[in-house]
Order: structure tokens, then C-alpha cells, then sequence
């Protein structure tokens, strides 16, 4: 699988050039060694057929939402590995890890830094902007909609945890897709930006595996989550 993820950072890397390291970095990488806006489609217009549909389903989620699903979906608002626990075991937390609490803290950086630009490039307004119906039942963020950053972000969690823990791979992505659901049904993300996360995700995963400062870091990670929960090395 891993082999799989390095050819896709190869094939990308090739696609598009490289501009150097100079700037802020994560691991190993810079915000300019991948051109998601090359990459994604741009997203629905306002106004366009498939954002009226977009539209109409938000606004049945936010009709038949349930508290406990509220309530979940305002608990994966935070971005942290450990919400995927539920997932692997009670033994995954940062008290337990905190070699891989920091490791994933970083990833999540690393995730942000490389999903910036085509943040910025986008600039999709939140769907609570467009229709004031609309209202969500978890906090407004501040920057664009498109694509999702915490679609990203649970997209490059659950492979590297599936990778990390194969024994759980099955339940660990069942998991990043009800994380991912959860910005759709909290009424502030559209599903194509949840798509767009996915796909910029998974991208993020194969450059972050090509990544010798990674790689170094991930193998501390998975050493110390595997030795916790008691799983051969």
C-alpha cells in the first residue's frame, strides 16, 4: 500500500515542479511542492444547478439531525487523531502516546500548510453565507469552504492510522467517513467540499510517505502505538 502512495507522490512531484524549500515547512515539505488548484476541480457556482442541490441537501440533514448526532459532530470539531479511539481502543490517547501526539500534531500542520493555497485560491463561501436558513449546529469557521480542511485532514489521518494498524484499516476509514459526514450534516461544509478533502487528503498522504523527515518520524509513531496496544512490531 505504501508502495502505491509513493508512486502517486512521484507521479505528482513530476506533474508539478517543484519550487524549492524555501518558507515555512512541515516535515520535509513546503506549501509550493503540490498545486492542489491544478489538481481539484473548481467547486459548484452559487447559484449553479449543483449547488441548489447541495443546498437542498444540507438543509434536509439539518432537518432530520438527531442530538446524539449533533452531539457527535460537535465533538469531531476537533481535529485530533484521538478522535478515531472509538475506532482502534481505549488505550489510543495522548496520555498514552504522547511520541505519537506530537507526531500527529505535526501531520495535522503539515496538512493545513499544503491545503492553504488552495484555500485561499477558491475563496467558496461557507453555505450558512448563502442561505440564511441554513443553520449550523457547530461553530462558523472563519476561512473559505473549499475544500473541506477537516476532510483533509481526516483523509491523511486514517491512512497513515490504517498503515500504522492494519488489524483496525476497516474500522479506521468506516471512521474518517462518518468524520468527514459530520461537516455536512453540522451545515458548514457542501459535499463537494468534503469530496475536495478527500481527494487533496489522500494527495497530501503520498508526498507526506515520499518524505524522508516524515517516514523518520512516522516509524517513532508506530513503534510506540504499537508496542501500547500490545501489537507485534
Amino acid at each position: 500500500m505504501r508502495q502505491a502512495f509513493r508512486l502517486l507522490a512521484l507521479l505528482l512531484l513530476l506533474a508539478v515542479p517543484c519550487t524549492g524549500q524555501a518558507g515555512e515547512q512541515a516535515f520535509g515539505l513546503t506549501a509550493k511542492q503540490i498545486d492542489l488548484v491544478r489538481l481539484l476541480p473548481p467547486p459548484p457556482a452559487v447559484g449553479s444547478a449543483r449547488q441548489r442541490e447541495e443546498m437542498a441537501l444540507l438543509m434536509t440533514l439539518q432537518q432530520s439531525r438527531t442530538p446524539a448526532q449533533v452531539a457527535l459532530a460537535q465533538a469531531d470539531a476537533m481535529r485530533s487523531v484521538f478522535r478515531f479511539a472509538d475506532a482502534i481502543s481505549p488505550a489510543f490517547s495522548a496520555a498514552e502516546l504522547p511520541v505519537t501526539a506530537a507526531f500527529f500534531d505535526k501531520v495535522r500542520h503539515a496538512a493545513d500548510l499544503l491545503l492553504g493555497p488552495a484555500k485561499k485560491h477558491f475563496d467558496r463561501p461557507r453555505p450558512y453565507a448563502s442561505n440564511p436558513a441554513l443553520t449550523p449546529c457547530l461553530h462558523r469557521p472563519g476561512n473559505a469552504s473549499y475544500p473541506s480542511g477537516h476532510s483533509t485532514f481526516a483523509t491523511v489521518i486514517s491512512i497513515l492510522l490504517a498503515n500504522m494498524l492494519p488489524e483496525d484499516a476497516d474500522a479506521i476509514y468506516a471512521r474518517a467517513e462518518v468524520y468527514r459526514f459530520n461537516r455536512e450534516l453540522g451545515g458548514v461544509h457542501y459535499p463537494s467540499d468534503v469530496t475536495a478533502g478527500r481527494i487533496a487528503g489522500t494527495v497530501i498522504a503520498a508526498l507526506l510517505f515520499d518524505d524522508p523527515a516524515f517516514t523518520e518520524a512516522y516509524a517513532k509513531a508506530r513503534a510506540e502505538t504499537r508496542r501500547v496496544l500490545g501489537l507485534p512490531q
